[in-house]
């Protein structure tokens, strides 16, 4: 018996003596607290699975609470089931104090529980993902790097499996000769694939162009139509954000737009779809799109299963502007994004975003250089007439 409870039947039994009475001893199982499971669910995005425990007399307990607390349990075996969250990896940890009892990467595990133990379980919900690399032409020989530092190299196009939701930078190795493109970084969201793709203009190679036909190309899912309804002044800040690399292009040139799409809830949205409606009148897709996207009609469509609470999806592409453009005409791209639960019909001008990009005589690129060779020009045609004007004097004062 503990010394504690000893001293406290020591005291007591005096007592009752004073009084003429008496007690009898407690049994030592009497005395002993039953067993105590600490359960508890982490998870680096906030989601989390439930769980399902089943006891030694076959009685269960389900919960999808963070934390839980199970007091006076039997001693014996148990079993715990977990149903995670979407595209989550569970590890199952059994602490008994700092010692370490059990550790499974999986969503059940069964160990045994003494008598008046107290156990420590948790549930570790890892997100991990997937990263592409492609290019066009393929073949390209790039090197990635991630937040942590660590490098990855291969040839395009390439898969890496099971990578940590951090963030990337590829860098593609060309020769000279080709149209050479800044590096790309980008983060990885948990449980999604990342594509990293560029397109390189090496030579007289021909870009291939999508958008100049009426046919289909894409999918054929129908979407419901837009209709502008009750507008609010309490507008949220925007959902959708397009971007443009340049402001101006010339006929011929092409132009990267990019795409991102932020969940601003506190829950994870689901079946997004993004489209992005464009002028095939005035420009060409360049093929192929990254992140999954087709063409249909005027309009390029991605389709997203879920994007988390927090996170942004984004995606870029490339068009190449009509030959027949000239200068003062405007390219004009609008996306938009709707799911299952966003607040689209109330705030369609959040779930929107429209970006232009004017047509110009010169790239921004190429003025310099064009006017060097105007005041070249300029300063050439002054001396011409200078020395002129000097040959024409001389003459005069020599006759």
């Amino acid at each position: 018996m503990p010394k504690t409870l000893s001293k406290v039947a020591v005291v007591l039994g005096s007592a009752l003596a004073a009084f003429g009475l008496s007690i009898t001893a407690l049994p030592q199982s009497a005395l002993s607290a039953g067993s105590v499971l600490h359960i508890e669910q982490k998870s680096p995005i906030g989601d989390f699975g439930h769980w399902l425990l089943t006891m030694p007399s076959n009685a269960t307990f389900r919960t999808a609470l963070k934390t839980k607390v199970l007091n006076n349990l039997d001693a014996g075996t148990y079993t715990l089931d977990v149903t995670s969250p979407a595209g989550a990896q569970t590890v199952i940890t059994v602490m008994n104090g700092s010692q370490e009892r059990l550790r499974t990467v999986g969503n059940s595990a069964t160990f045994d529980v003494n008598a008046a133990e107290s156990l420590r379980v948790t549930i570790t919900y890892q997100y991990t993902g997937n990263v592409r690399v492609l290019s066009e032409p393929t073949g390209i020989p790039f090197e990635m790097k991630d937040a942590s530092g660590e490098v990855y190299t291969g040839t395009t196009p390439a898969m890496f499996t099971e990578m940590a939701p951090v963030w990337y930078r590829v860098q593609y190795a060309v020769e000279e000769s080709c149209e050479v493109q800044e590096d790309q970084q980008r983060e990885l969201v948990a449980a999604s694939t990342l594509t990293f793709w560029a397109d390189f203009n090496c030579g007289d190679r021909e870009i291939p162009i999508a958008g100049r036909t009426t046919q289909t190309l894409g999918t054929s899912q129908q979407r419901p139509l837009f209709t502008r309804g009750e507008t609010h002044e309490d507008m949220p800040d925007n959902r959708v954000l397009q971007t443009s690399s340049m402001s101006e292009v010339v006929p011929g040139g092409r132009v990267k737009f990019t795409v991102a799409v932020t969940n601003a809830t506190r829950g994870t949205i689901h079946n997004v779809v993004v489209t992005d409606a464009f002028d095939p009148a005035f420009v060409d897709i360049i093929m192929p799109i990254a992140n999954g996207g087709v063409i249909a009609d005027n309009e390029i469509i991605w389709e997203v299963p879920f994007i988390y609470s927090g996170q942004t999806w984004e995606t870029s592409f490339y068009v190449k502007a009509h030959e027949s453009l000239v200068a003062g005409d405007r390219i004009v791209l609008t996306a938009r994004a709707t799911s299952d639960e966003t607040d689209f019909y109330l705030y369609p001008q959040a779930w929107s975003s429209t970006v232009g990009v004017g047509v110009a005589y010169m790239p921004q690129t190429g003025k310099t250089l064009e006017l060097a060779l105007i005041l070249g020009a300029l300063v050439g045609t002054g001396l011409i007439t200078n020395l002129t004007n000097r040959r024409k004097k001389l003459v005069e004062v020599t006759v």
